[in-house]
């Protein structure tokens, strides 16, 4: 009996290539899902139960990511090389109006509200801008300090590490978006490889229908539809022509678009001035910053004092008191969004362009770090758990359809 006699004695079997399509559209699809949730532990520790591999490799991923941006793209000397206080001005000035109302309303409102209101608007205004003038001055000092001792105050790498860890969420995140072509090619090349597969399983079946083989082929399908997305997705690095086709992983094709979403990301979710200024406000860089601020503070208040008028309105008994509560006042201004802190680290992480262009310059095998680790570590599991999966369906399908 020929194969299409066969076929049509039990035309079943052309179910064979679509079930396995399905299984390997299948397998790869929980592939993914199993990369990136739950994103907790789900289970029993250690071994029953599970976590997504971009979740519970959180911190290793953002270190590796901090890694790349600060080893390929960009050093701190380099991204603060252009911060100096001077041209850095223009953004202050809600800042030093801020510090200079708190200076009037401490010094003068306060401390001697008669005076103060009989000088007049005249001497009010004319001491307002004096003062201005000084706090411009201590805030481009700051801002000066701050480049020059960026190494010691901020550490990119604790920035990005606290804020994955404090959301998991994001690396998660970071990976889908920037990914997000290949992981749909992962789940869709399943079905058409699988169907491929499927074929030869047929003409097997056809002539030897033992049980087993379509748990077996299952298996084969679930582990090497897998395996063959995983390793088109980054090979070959560099375009490659086989006759008329040209072959190319297609991470690597895509590195314009993966460069531009990547640094979108970094700057926005992670980078951002929210999360530096909660880094450096905690710990070592903390005390430095503080530091930096009182001795800035300090030189201003010296100044101001040392004027006739401040010597009238604040007498010296008073000074110390003035200088705590002026100088706790301005610290707790720091942080706060349009704070002198804040602003700065604002302006300073405005890297994206930055990121994106020298990104889009790496040669492949630096490239490739940007989504590889995402994989590289735990894909045995996704690939195994394909193969359990086809097995699964490939039992199915001979206890329901060919039993």
């Amino acid at each position: 009996m020929g194969i299409i006699d066969r076929i049509a004695a039990d035309w079943l079997v052309l179910t064979i290539p679509v079930v396995s399509a399905f299984i390997g559209w299948f397998t790869n699809l929980v592939a993914i899902k199993m990369m990136f949730y739950p994103t907790e532990f789900v289970g029993i520790r250690p071994f029953l139960g599970w976590q997504g591999i971009v979740p519970a490799n959180a911190r290793r991923l953002a270190k590796m990511s901090t890694r790349l941006i600060l080893t390929k793209l960009l050093s701190l000397e380099e991204l603060f090389a252009p911060f100096k206080g001077e041209a850095f001005a223009k953004n202050l000035a809600p800042v030093v109006e801020e510090i200079t109302q708190q200076v009037i309303d401490e010094v003068a409102t306060k401390r001697a509200p008669m005076m103060w209101q009989n000088a007049g608007e005249f001497m009010q205004n004319q001491i307002r801008d004096k003062i201005r003038e000084e706090v411009r001055g201590v805030a481009i000092k700051i801002v000066d300090d701050f480049s020059k001792d960026i190494t010691e105050i901020l550490d990119l790498e604790k920035v990005v590490v606290e804020a994955i860890e404090e959301d998991k969420r994001l690396m998660s995140l970071m990976f889908l978006q920037v990914g997000s072509a290949e992981f749909k090619f992962i789940e869709v090349s399943g079905a058409y490889f699988g169907f491929l597969f499927g074929i030869p399983q047929m003409l097997v079946w056809v002539y030897y229908p033992a049980d087993w083989s379509l748990p077996l082929a299952g298996f084969v399908v679930g582990y090497a539809t897998n395996w063959i997305a995983l390793r088109m997705i980054f090979s070959p690095r560099e375009p490659k022509k086989f006759g008329p086709f040209t072959l190319h992983g297609l991470f690597h094709k895509r590195q314009k678009e993966v460069s531009a979403e990547f640094s979108k990301l970094t700057a926005g979710k992670v980078l951002n001035a929210d999360n530096i200024t909660k880094t450096v406000t905690q710990g070592p860089s903390a005390e430095k910053i503080r530091a930096i601020v009182e001795n800035r503070v300090n030189e201003l208040i010296d100044k101001y004092l040392a004027h006739p008028m401040a010597a009238m309105l604040v007498p010296e008994a008073d000074r110390p008191a003035l200088r705590e509560e002026l100088l706790g006042r301005i610290q707790d201004e720091l942080p706060k969004p349009g704070g002198l802190l804040h602003t700065f680290a604002g302006k300073a992480v405005d890297i994206g362009d930055e990121i994106q262009t020298r990104m889009e310059k790496l040669p492949p095998d630096e490239f490739e770090g940007v989504l590889r680790p995402a994989f590289q570590q735990d894909e045995w599991k996704l690939i195994l758990a394909g193969a359990v999966l086809g097995v699964v369906a490939g039992a199915l399908q001979v206890l329901y359809v060919f039993s």
